[in-house]
């Protein structure tokens, strides 16, 4: 049966389920049997042929959604339980619940936030809307109601999320970020190869490619060794030519765009001590030569605190990254842009 927005309901008899597809791609499933509904846990990614599968009825349709005939997608995530939802969906019915708090772009970001920090989201979730039929209830007003979200999400996180800083994420984040981590290579006839180099990622960071411009660059490009037969043997393309001769060509320097960039383990720790003297410069006032490139990125005074912890931060984790991948058999730091 067709629905809204290219949405449809077909029924899978032999296991006594209902399909809701998008476009032909599994979203939702219902289990008749249990009378249980549930996102799919890879929703959008699966295609599924809705001719070859039996139609539902109007009837049959509301009384497995509990006697409400969906009339838009958010109708289907209030049946499944929180925990199964990602932030995006449980923000979304907020979004639908609290039109007059979640209009409110400040009110909403702050939300938006707590939402994408909390470890387990869907707790957050509900705390959140306890907070939010109270602010409905009391007529609370928009800004003492963000305090309030401040207030809980630092008891629920433990930690000031909304503190502003450079942002250095754990594990991998697949937009604008360069990912760095400890890897072994493996195979040195092709290190631009991702099945030649082992990566442990379960010791990965990940920073915003303008914060790594902003605040690394200088001191990537110190200590990157074009030399260092990991970053030599980064082959870009072979061809074979019409004498029949062989040809490589292989990536030099610092590249930015998705690529291994290598460097040891002396060489992170000579960085580092750069970047604690970088701190102290700052801190007491004092040029180096890189607090002047910062000067000439536009870095101003007002930014000075902001810089320190972020390359406290830093610090803190590359030197954690070499002592855990030494312990498990790495030898060098990958940094690779997006």
């Amino acid at each position: 049966m067709k629905l809204f927005d290219d949405f449809e309901v077909v029924k899978f008899p032999e296991e006594n389920m209902l399909f809701v597809t998008h476009n032909g791609y599994l979203y939702y499933f219902y289990k008749s049997g249990h009378k249980y509904w549930e996102r799919y846990s890879n929703a959008g990614n699966d295609h599924i042929t809705t001719e070859n599968y039996q139609d539902v009825s109007a009837e049959e349709l509301t009384v497995a959604t509990q006697g409400v005939f969906p009339q838009k997608e958010t109708d289907f995530l209030r049946l499944c339980d929180p925990s199964q939802l990602r932030g995006y969906h449980l923000l979304c019915l907020l979004k639908e619940d609290y039109v007059d708090y979640m209009s409110d772009y400040t009110t909403y970001h702050t939300a938006r936030i707590f939402i994408a920090e909390s470890d387990i989201p869907y707790k957050s979730y509900e705390r959140l809307k306890i907070l939010l039929d109270n602010a409905v209830a009391n007529h609370t007003d928009n800004q003492q109601l963000i305090n309030e979200i401040k207030a809980l999400s630092f008891d629920i996180i433990g930690r000031d999320i909304y503190k502003e800083e450079i942002g250095i994420v754990d594990g991998h984040d697949s937009t604008s970020y360069f990912w760095i981590m400890p890897v072994r290579v493996i195979d040195y006839s092709n290190t631009n190869e991702i099945d030649n180099v082992a990566e442990m990622r379960s010791a990965e960071i990940s920073i915003e490619e303008n914060d790594v411009d902003q605040y690394l660059i200088p001191f990537l490009h110190k200590y990157y060794d074009d030399e260092l037969e990991a970053n030599k043997s980064r082959l870009e393309y072979h061809w074979v030519d019409d004498n029949g001769e062989e040809h490589s060509k292989y990536i030099s320097g610092f590249e930015w765009w998705l690529t291994y960039n290598f460097f040891t383990f002396d060489s992170i720790t000579a960085m580092l001590r750069d970047i604690t003297d970088t701190i102290d410069a700052l801190t007491n006032g004092r040029e180096t030569e890189y607090t002047q490139k910062l000067k000439a990125k536009g870095v101003n005074d007002s930014e000075t605190e902001l810089i320190i912890d972020f390359y406290q931060r830093f610090i803190y984790r590359m030197e954690y990254m070499m002592k855990v991948g030494k312990e498990r058999g790495y030898n060098l730091i990958s940094f690779m842009g997006p």
